[in-house]
């Protein structure tokens, strides 16, 4: 073996990964050499342990957890000095369309509106209340903008999609 003044200076890096949201907890056990060379024959054998779910968390640490440098059957760790590395784990917001409904009405003198709307992207049981606004009197108006005014979660996390809104149409 060799004295801790000769090990060969090594670094290892937990893996960094990102997920856009899909409600799923996520986590990567890879570690990788990032620094300094292994003795030939020599191979890493490590894991990192770290997990994220929801955009709110941020960057969350993939830690080295275990490591061990082997040639063949054997144990060689002793060889090196190895410096640990936590990588980054993060989950990003899932894009989410409001769309409001198209709708032809027949004139009947009355003003005619549609609240209804259509919502794609959200994940397993997450939901969205939306309000949508938009009036038509008149054959001559056509077509009137159907527009999403606003949205809120009935449930969810916000912070795990980014929202956007689609206009329809109303025609008479």
């Amino acid at each position: 073996t060799m004295s801790k003044a000769e090990a060969r200076e090594i670094e290892i890096t937990a893996a960094s990964q990102s997920w856009t949201y899909d409600g799923a907890a996520h986590s990567n056990a890879g570690v990788s050499l990032t620094g300094g060379e292994l003795f030939t024959g020599d191979r890493l054998v490590a894991s990192a342990e770290g997990s994220v779910t929801n955009v709110a968390e941020g960057k969350v640490a993939n830690k080295v957890v275990s490591y061990k440098i082997m040639n063949g059957e054997e144990d060689v760790t002793e060889n090196y000095a190895v410096t640990p590395k936590d990588g980054e784990l993060e989950v990003t917001a899932k894009a989410v369309t409001i769309t409001a409904e198209n709708k032809a009405f027949t004139y009947t003198g009355e003003a005619q509106s549609w609240p209804e709307y259509n919502v794609e992207g959200l994940v397993g049981d997450d939901s969205i209340s939306a309000t949508v606004e938009g009036s038509i009197q008149y054959v001559s108006q056509s077509p009137v903008e159907n527009k999403v005014t606003g949205h809120e979660f009935t449930k969810g996390e916000a912070s795990n999609y980014n929202v956007s809104y689609t206009s329809g149409q109303l025609t008479m």
